[in-house]
């Protein structure tokens, strides 16, 4: 048995690599998108920096509500679209996962100040941990990590 990231006394969380979903509760789907020279998407929300993402709108598949939210938040389009697994959380006694997938970018759109967060940046992986605090995090580690051997990064 894997073992759990504790990030509070009611929640802890685990990667678990290529996550079939059957029927289970999913509450996000977020991509670790990257440009032709490798570099991370990363969009900031007030003063915090995260991978793209959000939450599924009824009747939305999967990749439909990684798609919208990655033209919500960062005006890019994609290709090459690879499930990764899931982060499952456990919370308050309630499980639930969320979706994560890597994709490389198909088109920059210009930033739309429409767009539902404050900025949109492609970072090289080694300057992440200067805008994402938790990128360091056993869990997120993890999921880099499935999406660099992707893309033999």
């Amino acid at each position: 048995m894997e073992k759990y990231e504790v990030l509070s006394e009611n929640c802890k969380i685990r990667w678990i690599d290529k996550f079939k979903l059957n029927g289970e509760k999913y509450t996000q789907v977020s991509g670790y998108i990257y440009n032709e020279k490798n570099q991370l998407l990363i969009v900031k929300n007030g003063d915090n920096w995260t991978i793209p993402g959000g939450h599924p709108e009824p009747g939305e598949t999967q990749l439909q509500t990684l798609e919208r939210e990655l033209m919500e938040e960062a005006c890019v389009t994609l290709k090459d679209i690879i499930y990764l697994g899931a982060v499952e959380v456990v919370e308050n006694g309630e499980t639930y996962y969320q979706l994560r997938y890597t994709a490389k970018v198909l088109e920059v759109l210009p930033f739309d100040t429409e767009c539902e967060v404050d900025e949109r940046e492609f970072v090289r992986l080694e300057n992440l941990p200067n805008y994402i605090k938790w990128s360091k995090g056993i869990t997120f580690s993890e999921q880099i990590e499935a999406s660099k051997k992707v893309w033999n990064i």
